[in-house]
């Protein structure tokens, strides 16, 4: 994504990365509370 003026990776893969980035950052982070909790 660096260093290319064009948009041709983002109209390749649309908006799917985003969305399945955003899930797994949401697993994580409530992995990692819900771990929090429970060794508090």
């Amino acid at each position: 994504m660096i260093g290319h003026d064009n948009q041709s990776e983002i109209d390749r893969y649309g908006v799917a990365p985003w969305i399945a980035g955003g899930i797994v950052a949401t697993i994580l982070i409530v992995c990692m509370f819900a771990l929090a909790a429970g060794f508090a």
